[in-house]
C-alpha cells in the first residue's frame, strides 16, 4: 500500500466543522421552522457543493411526503408543496423504513429510485442523490433530500455520515419547534379568554372578534385600519400622551415580550372604557403580528386567575425549553455513555418531581439492565437492583408501546411483576414514571423515576419534556455507541474481531509499563500458519476465512488460562502477548501447547483440515525494549522455526545476521537489475465486446541465483523505499517495449501495460526516457500503457498530475490500476488525462455471490463510461464471471480464466489463439 493523501482527512474535518457550525447556529433555534429550514438546505447545499437541497415532512395521515423547502443553490430561490403519495411509491417508502440513508450514486440505475425518477429527478437533471430519514419517537417523519444535477456521484463515507447526522439535527429541530408553536398556541388560546382581541400589523388592527364590535360599538368594517390611539383619549391617566406609550407598548412587545397593562379607551359614544391590555407578538411567514386581547375591568378578577395560569404554564414551558437546552449543550460529543447518563439525571432534577430516580442501560447480552446512574438512592439499594429483567414490568410495556408510562399505584397496578412489586414497595417507593430510551427499533435504555407517595402523574407539559430529554438521550447513545464501533474497527481485525497490530502494540506497550522495575518478564509470539497459501488457493477465500475464523478461536481458548492477548496482524499471521510471565521456557512451552491444539484436525464445509503452524518467540528484556522490537524479534524467529522445521523457535541473534533471503533482496537487488536475473512475464487482456486479445501486463520476477523464484511482492518493496526503483522500472519497460515491438512485427497488433510506482511519479524525467525507448524500438506511444495506482496518485497530487499530463502529452495511454481500493477523489479524477481504470480483483472475485459486489462492479462500470473512460476487470478465474462481466458492457478482462502470467513466447502463442468461450 501506498500513502494516502491527507485530503481525505481534510474532507472528514471539514464536514465535521461545518455540522458542528450547523449545529451551533443560534438562527436555527431562535427562528421560526421556516426559517430554520431555509438556514440548513442553504448551508447542506454548500458544503456539499449540490445543487439541490430539500427536506419533506410525512403529512398528518402518513399518506405522503410533502416538501415543506426546496433550496435551488443556482438560482438561490425556495420552493415547496410537491407531494409523493405513498401508494404511488411503495419501493421507495419501503427503502426508506429499512435503512437511516438511501444512497444513490447514479439515480438513472437505482432500482430503488424508479418510481419517482420520470417525473420528480429526470426533469432536474438529478444524476446521485442521497436521502437521509427524519425520524419521529421512533418512526419515519420525513426526509432530508441532497440532490447532485449532472453526471453520476459516488457518496463518501464521510459524506453519507455527515447527511445521516443532517438528517438527525433537523429531526431535533422539528421536536424543538414544534414545542416552541405549541407554547405560542397554548398562550393564545388561554389569552383568548378574554372578550375582546385585536390582531395588529404595523401598528394598524388588521382583524378583531365580535366581542370588540359589542365593546367599543363599533362595526368591524370601522375598527380594522385604526390605530389603538384612535379608539383612545388624546391623553392616559398617566399624563402620557395615549399614541406615545401605544407605540412603546406595541415596539416592547416585539422586541421585549408579553406586555400587561391598565388601559383607557373610547366607545363610539365617546364614553371611557377602563380595560386591561395583554399584547403578545408572533412572527409569521417573516412578518411580526401583535395579537391584543382587551378586557372590561369588571372582570379584573377574573382576568388575574386566568393571567397567572398562563404565567404559570409559561413558566413551565421556558422551563422545559431551558432543559432541553442544556441537555443537548452538555451531551453535545459525549461518547462516554455513563456521563451521558450522569449528565442527563442532573439536568432532570430541575422539574423537582422526583426525589429518586435510575437510569438504566440495556446489555443485549445479557437481555437485562444495568443501573449506571441514580440519584437519591443508597449505595446499598443500587448494588441490589444492579441488573434488571424486563420481566413482566411496567418497563417492559413502556418499551412495547414506545412511550411514556405511569403508575399512579405500584401495589394496586396489574402490570407489575410481583418481585419487581415487592423490591419496590420495600424500598418505599408507591408510584413510579419509565421513560423508554429508544433509537428506531434499538433498545437503548430506560429512565426510572419514582416517588414515596401515589400519584404524581406529570402534566402535559411536563410529559412534552420527558418525551424530548427520550430523544436527546438516545440520539446521545446511539452516537456513543457509534463511536465505540468505530473505534473497535479501527482497531480491530474485520475478519476475526481479533486486536490488530496497531491495539497489539498499545497493549504490549501497557504491559511493559506494569511490569518495570519487576522481576516479570513479558513475551511477544508470532505465529504464521503453514501452507495456508496452497489451502487458501485450492479451496477460495470464503473457505480461507472460515478457517482463520476458526483457527482464531482456538488460539484464544487455548491462551484462556494465561494473561495472554490474541492479535492478527493480516493474513495467516497471528501475534500474542504474554503479559507476565517467568521466563523463556514458559513462554516457549505455551507455545507449543498453541501449535498442539492448531494441529487438531478442523471441519470447515464437511471438509476436514489440519493445519500446522511455525511460532517465533521473543522475551522482555532479553531481546528487546519495547513492542515494536521485540515484535521485530520474533518475525526473525518465526521464519527461523520456518527453515529449521522446528515449529517453535527463540529469539537468536545470529538469525538477524544469516537471513539469507531478506539480506540478498536487499543487497543484491541492484546487481539483479543489472544482470540477467530479472525476467518479464506477459498477462494477455481480452477484449470482451469484441472477442479478441487486445493487450498483455507486463510483470516482473526475479529468477535467484541461490533463493529461486522470488515474486514481486517481495522484493519490489524494497526497491521503492530506495533509488533502484526508477532504474527498475525503466528496465521492466525497455523489455515491455522491446517485446512489444516484435509482436507487432509478427503482425500481432496489442498493447502492453508497465506499472509504475510511487516515486516514478514524482520524478519529472520518466516521461521523455520512455519516449526515448518507444522511439528506439519504433513502437507507437499510443502502444504502451502506464498503470498508476490510486494511492499513488494521491502521495503529491499536484507534482504527480505533472508527470502523468507530460506522459499523455507525449502519446502514452494512463490507466487507474485497483480502482476502489484506496480514496478515488472524483474531482481530482476528472483532471487525470486517463483512458482506462481497472476493476481491483476483491470486487470481481465474489461479484456472482455478493450483491453488493456486484453493485460495485456495476456502478464502476457505469460511472468510468459516463466519464470517457475504458474498464479493464483484473483477477476473472471462471467463465461466468466473463459473461457477467460482459453483459454489464465491461471492456476488457484479465485473469486465470483466460491466462496466467507467462513467458513472452507462451504469451505471444496464447494471444494468437482464440480466447475460451464464446467470444468471437
Amino acid at each position: 500500500m501506498y500513502p494516502v493523501s491527507d485530503q481525505f482527512d481534510n474532507l472528514s474535518n471539514r464536514l465535521q466543522a461545518a455540522f458542528n457550525r450547523l449545529a451551533k447556529d443560534e438562527h436555527l433555534w431562535q427562528s421560526d421552522l421556516y426559517g430554520a429550514l431555509r438556514d440548513a438546505t442553504t448551508s447542506l447545499a454548500s458544503t456539499l457543493e449540490l445543487a439541490r437541497a430539500s427536506v419533506w415532512l410525512l403529512n398528518e395521515e402518513r399518506s405522503a411526503l410533502e416538501c415543506q423547502l426546496l433550496f435551488r443553490a443556482e438560482q438561490g430561490s425556495f420552493e415547496s408543496g410537491a407531494r409523493l403519495l405513498v401508494t404511488e411509491c411503495p419501493g421507495l417508502f419501503g427503502a426508506l423504513n429499512e435503512g437511516r440513508l438511501l444512497d444513490a450514486s447514479d439515480v438513472v440505475n437505482d432500482p430503488r429510485l424508479v418510481e419517482i425518477y420520470l417525473h420528480h429527478l429526470r426533469p432536474h437533471g438529478v444524476g446521485a442523490t442521497m436521502i437521509a430519514t427524519l425520524n419521529e419517537a421512533g418512526r419515519l417523519s420525513g426526509i432530508l433530500c441532497l440532490e447532485h444535477v449532472g453526471s453520476p456521484r459516488l457518496w463518501s463515507r464521510d459524506e453519507q455520515n455527515f447527511a445521516v447526522s443532517a438528517a438527525d439535527l433537523l429531526s431535533q429541530l422539528r421536536v424543538f419547534h414544534a414545542l416552541k408553536n405549541r407554547e405560542r398556541s397554548y398562550r393564545a388560546v388561554v389569552d383568548a379568554a378574554g372578550d375582546t382581541i385585536f390582531t395588529i400589523v404595523d401598528g394598524l388592527i388588521t382583524d378583531c372578534n365580535p366581542a370588540a364590535e359589542a365593546m367599543f360599538d363599533w362595526p368591524r368594517t370601522q375598527l380594522i385600519g385604526k390605530t389603538q390611539a384612535m379608539l383612545s383619549p388624546q391623553i392616559q391617566s398617566d399624563g402620557r400622551a395615549s399614541s406615545v406609550k401605544a407605540q412603546d407598548y406595541l415596539q416592547n412587545a416585539i422586541d421585549v415580550g408579553p406586555q400587561c397593562f391598565e388601559w383607557t379607551h373610547l366607545k363610539a359614544d365617546g364614553s371611557k372604557l377602563e380595560v386591561d391590555v395583554s399584547l403578545s407578538a408572533i412572527w409569521l411567514s417573516g412578518r411580526c403580528q401583535i395579537t391584543a386581547i382587551v378586557r372590561d375591568v369588571t372582570e379584573r378578577r377574573l382576568a388575574e386567575q386566568i393571567r397567572q395560569a398562563s404565567a404559570e404554564v409559561l413558566k413551565q414551558r421556558n422551563a422545559s425549553l431551558q432543559v432541553i437546552n442544556n441537555l443537548a449543550n452538555r451531551l453535545h460529543g459525549s461518547t462516554d455513555s455513563h456521563a451521558i447518563a450522569d449528565e442527563t439525571l442532573r439536568v432532570l432534577q430541575v422539574l423537582q418531581r422526583s426525589p429518586l430516580s435510575l437510569f438504566h442501560l440495556y446489555d443485549p447480552a445479557a437481555d437485562d439492565f444495568e443501573v449506571v446512574a441514580a440519584i437519591g438512592y443508597q449505595p446499598e439499594e443500587i448494588a441490589a437492583r444492579r441488573r434488571m429483567p424486563l420481566g413482566r414490568s411496567l418497563s417492559q410495556h413502556a418499551i412495547e408501546q414506545r412511550r411514556i408510562l405511569h403508575c399512579d399505584d405500584i401495589a394496586a397496578d396489574p402490570r407489575m411483576d410481583p418481585e419487581i412489586r415487592t423490591l419496590l414497595l420495600a424500598t418505599g417507593i408507591r408510584s413510579q414514571t419509565v421513560v423508554p430510551l429508544l433509537y428506531h427499533d434499538q433498545v437503548l435504555g430506560i429512565i426510572g423515576l419514582h416517588f414515596h407517595d401515589c400519584g404524581n402523574e406529570f402534566s402535559e407539559t411536563e410529559l412534552d419534556t420527558l418525551r424530548a430529554v427520550s430523544q436527546t438521550v438516545a440520539l446521545a447513545l446511539a452516537n456513543a455507541r457509534h463511536v465505540h464501533d468505530l473505534e473497535f474497527q479501527a482497531n480491530h481485525d474485520s475478519l476475526t474481531g481479533l486486536p490488530n497490530r496497531t491495539q497489539l502494540h498499545r497493549d504490549a506497550t501497557t504491559a511493559l509499563r506494569n511490569i518495570a522495575g519487576s522481576d516479570k518478564g513479558m513475551s511477544l509470539l508470532l505465529l504464521d500458519l503453514d501452507k495456508f497459501k496452497e489451502v487458501n488457493d485450492t479451496l477460495g477465500h470464503r473457505t480461507g476465512d472460515q478457517i482463520l475464523k476458526q483457527v482464531a478461536q482456538r488460539l484464544q481458548q487455548a491462551l484462556t488460562p494465561h494473561d495472554a492477548m490474541l492479535a492478527r496482524l493480516g493474513g495467516d499471521e497471528f501475534a500474542i502477548v504474554l503479559r507476565c510471565i517467568s521466563g523463556a521456557p514458559q513462554a516457549m512451552g505455551i507455545a507449543a501447547s498453541m501449535l498442539a491444539t492448531l494441529r487438531q484436525p478442523m471441519e470447515v464445509e464437511g471438509i476436514f483440515i489440519e493445519l500446522g503452524g511455525s511460532i517465533g518467540v521473543a522475551v522482555y528484556p532479553q531481546h528487546g525494549g519495547t513492542s515494536h522490537a521485540l515484535l521485530r524479534c520474533a518475525d526473525v524467529a518465526m521464519y527461523a522455526a520456518k527453515n529449521t522445521d522446528g515449529a517453535v523457535s527463540l529469539y537468536d541473534s545470529a538469525h538477524d545476521a544469516h537471513n539469507p533471503r531478506r539480506l540478498a533482496m536487499i543487497t543484491e537487488l541492484g546487481a539483479a537489475i543489472r544482470g540477467s536475473q530479472l525476467v518479464v512475464y506477459f498477462q494477455p487482456r481480452l477484449a470482451l465486446q469484441e472477442g479478441h486479445w487486445c493487450s498483455s501486463e507486463a510483470l516482473v520476477r526475479w529468477q535467484h541465483p541461490r533463493l529461486g523464484f522470488i515474486p514481486p511482492g517481495e522484493f519490489v518493496q524494497f526497491a521503492e523505499t530506495s533509488e533502484l526503483i526508477r532504474p527498475l522500472t525503466l528496465w521492466v519497460a525497455r523489455q515491455a517495449v522491446m517485446q512489444l515491438a516484435a509482436w507487432h512485427q509478427a503482425g500481432l497488433q496489442v498493447s502492453v501495460s508497465v506499472n509504475l510506482a510511487t516515486r516514478n511519479l514524482l520524478d519529472v524525467t520518466l516521461p521523455e526516457a520512455l519516449l526515448s525507448l518507444l522511439q528506439e524500438f519504433n513502437v507507437p506511444p499510443g502502444s504502451l500503457e502506464l498503470e498508476i495506482t490510486e494511492t499513488a496518485l494521491m502521495n503529491d497530487p499536484e507534482r504527480a498530475l505533472q508527470v502523468v499530463n507530460h506522459i499523455a502529452s507525449l502519446g502514452m495511454r494512463l490507466s487507474i490500476d485497483d480502482f476502489g481500493t484506496g480514496y478515488s477523489s472524483l474531482a481530482y479524477l476528472k483532471r487525470l488525462p486517463l483512458h482506462s481504470l481497472k476493476i481491483d480483483r476483491s470486487f470481481v472475485r465474489d461479484m456472482l455471490i455478493d450483491d453488493q459486489d456486484a453493485i460495485i462492479v456495476r456502478s464502476t462500470i457505469g460511472l468510468a463510461h459516463s466519464l470517457g473512460l475504458q474498464v479493464v476487470a483484473e483477477g476473472v478465474e471462471d467463465l461466468d464471471t466473463l459473461a457477467r462481466l460482459r453483459e454489464y458492457g465491461c471492456d476488457e478482462a484479465q485473469g486465470y480464466v483466460l491466462s496466467k502470467p507467462q513467458p513472452a513466447a507462451i504469451a505471444g502463442i496464447t494471444m494468437q489463439t482464440p480466447p475460451p468461450g464464446d467470444y468471437a
